[in-house]
């Protein structure tokens, strides 16, 4: 059962992937309070422009697709003021432009960054650089969330409050698609541009059901992304499958245990509540 950790490939992959899957779990809290799903899925698909080009450029991948998801976000925001069109319509359009866009780059200029790496990851061929870059935005990620998530937590919640009270409610907009980006371009060795989303989502989601306090919703979501993380890696080396899709799989069979036993917000709670409420009301 020890054998995994007795590779260097290994162990590194399984710390990288508890790291990561913590870190984005932190973050997806607000992203499923903001109702910013699509908006992950959009960032997690436009960096690969910025993959191709920060190669051409002679840069860390990480550079080129921070960069590439900022612009990719105010287009965004940029379209749904000027075009009148609903957000999902706008991220579409964006979302699919960038990413076929990526898509010709890398094949117009080849390079040593495999299309199959950057669209499924490729957690257990990661380089050290590649881990010190995760580090540092992992680190900078959840240090600025720590200092700012009160006031980031308002601004999910009711950004007209947020507003009333003084806040500037234009750079935490910038602050959370800052994060959403960094935190997208660290997921991408781990799972891929695919899969990021799910990262992003799932964890928040899960935590969602099973509590109504957001200050806990934070600590659940955390210790379950970054569990599914390490143990999904563990996992993959097993049954030699992809560990993206192990680490991903592992969160939605967690997300779906919690939406049928979660002591509240469940469907078998939804379903106690009803025969209660029928009895009490025959």
């Amino acid at each position: 059962m020890l054998s995994p950790l007795e590779y260097d490939y290994m162990l590194k992959a399984i710390l990288v992937s508890g790291l990561i899957g913590g870190v984005c779990a932190f973050l997806s809290c607000f992203i499923t309070l903001k109702g910013w799903s699509l908006m992950g899925d959009a960032l997690s698909h436009a960096v690969v422009p910025g993959v191709s080009l920060a190669w051409l450029a002679g840069l860390p991948f990480s550079v080129g697709a921070f960069i590439a998801g900022i612009i990719a976000a105010l287009t965004m925001g940029w379209l749904k003021r000027k075009s009148g069109l609903r957000e999902d319509a706008v991220i579409g359009v964006v979302f699919t432009s960038w990413f076929s866009l990526g898509l010709l780059l890398l094949s117009l200029y080849p390079s040593n960054l495999h299309l199959r790496t950057i669209i499924f990851g490729n957690i257990l061929a990661i380089s050290d650089p590649d881990i010190l870059q995760v580090l540092i935005i992992a680190g900078v990620s959840i240090l600025v969330l720590m200092v700012k998530w009160r006031d980031l937590l308002l601004y999910c919640f009711d950004e007209a409050h947020a507003r009333s009270l003084g806040m500037n409610t234009g750079f935490l907009h910038f602050l959370l698609l800052a994060l959403l980006s960094a935190t997208a371009v660290a997921a991408l060795q781990t799972v891929g541009a695919c899969l990021v989303v799910a990262m992003l989502v799932t964890p928040g989601a899960t935590a969602y059901l099973l509590t109504d306090r957001f200050g806990r919703m934070l600590g659940i979501a955390s210790c379950t992304g970054a569990a599914c993380g390490v143990l999904g890696a563990y996992a993959s080396y097993f049954i030699n499958g992809s560990t993206g899709g192990c680490i991903v799989v592992l969160q939605t069979l967690v997300f779906l245990a919690a939406l049928v036993f979660a002591p509240k917000h469940g469907l078998l709670a939804a379903r106690r509540l009803r025969v209660t409420s029928a009895e009490s009301h025959p």
